[in-house]
């Protein structure tokens, strides 16, 4: 029932083929929550692209580590991922606005958000933030180095206290996390602005076959999203989008091959086998979503 009272004040369009982030919104704010750090290049781009291109102050907020079981190990397999999700954004920055940047690397920060730490890349007029939640598996299983804990059954309330992988925060409940996530979006927001909220779509008819961390992720930020009067929701299909036509085409294939390819770097930079194969290439230049509006 809580999901229906959501949707009862949403507003859902087609599918669409086209970015729709233009740039008359340089005013607005574009939070894209990414489950595992490689989630919205595959996903949401080039509309994280027209988001930076605009000039929009633009968040990427990454919830787990997409850590596949190993925690901090496996010759620091989380901080390559996150190496590409940081790649990427500064990838897009630059080609975006050209001209002289802020070097290879933005420059990391502990953020404090109620009582939480969290890791923070600020660069140019974007933010990556990195929560570092436990892997959830795709079945929402988990994994035995987090005692098989996981966002969904987090939600759930199946089970009690959620660590980050890299022990920096604990979060006691969902209340918990939902304050912390709805903080770190006032942080940002300013009164009047408009917010948007990039999400996989919870619709298992529109997005079947989603893992588990992607749906609980949009689940939490569709709660959030009630207290944004406003806001708009972009829900964006996405494992199975890889069977539907390329819809992104021209300098817009481009941006997002090259997005794709630098955030492939940054897992062989850390000694890990590359992304860029045809199982993940199969989804560069699709970008199907439906956006809603909450009143």
């Amino acid at each position: 029932m809580k999901y229906l009272l959501l949707f009862s004040c949403v507003f859902l369009l087609p599918f669409s083929n086209q970015a729709q982030v233009q740039e008359s919104d340089s005013l607005s704010l574009n939070v894209f929550l990414s489950a595992h750090p490689d989630d919205w290049q595959l996903f949401m781009n080039p509309n994280a692209y027209e988001a930076i291109k605009a000039k929009s102050q633009v968040l990427f907020v990454h919830t787990t580590a997409g850590d596949a079981g190993t925690g901090m190990g496996y010759d620091d397999y989380t901080l390559a991922r996150e190496a590409g999700s940081l790649n990427a954004i500064r990838y897009l920055v630059n080609i975006a606005h050209g001209g002289r940047g802020k070097g290879p690397h933005g420059v990391a920060q502990s953020v404090e958000i109620k009582g939480k730490k969290i890791r923070a890349y600020p660069y140019k007029h974007t933010t990556a933030y990195f929560l570092r939640l436990p892997d959830g598996n795709g079945d929402g299983s988990g994994y035995d180095i987090h005692q098989f804990k996981s966002l969904e059954k987090f939600y759930k309330g199946e089970v009690k206290a959620l660590h980050t992988v890299d022990s920096s925060a604990q979060y006691k409940n969902k209340k918990d996390l939902l304050k912390t996530l709805k903080a770190l979006v006032k942080k940002h927001h300013k009164i009047g602005q408009l917010l948007r909220f990039h999400i996989a779509d919870t619709n298992a008819k529109r997005n079947p076959g989603d893992h588990s961390d992607h749906r609980f992720t949009s689940w939490l930020i569709q709660e959030v999203a009630k207290d944004f009067s406003g806001a708009e929701l972009y829900f964006y299909k996405e494992y199975s989008s890889n069977k539907d036509p390329m819809n992104i085409l021209g300098q817009a294939f481009l941006i997002s091959a090259g997005t794709w390819g630098v955030t492939a770097q940054g897992l062989t930079d850390f000694g890990h086998y590359s992304t860029w194969d045809s199982g993940h290439n199969a989804w560069v230049g699709r970008q199907y979503f439906t956006k809603t509006m909450v009143e």
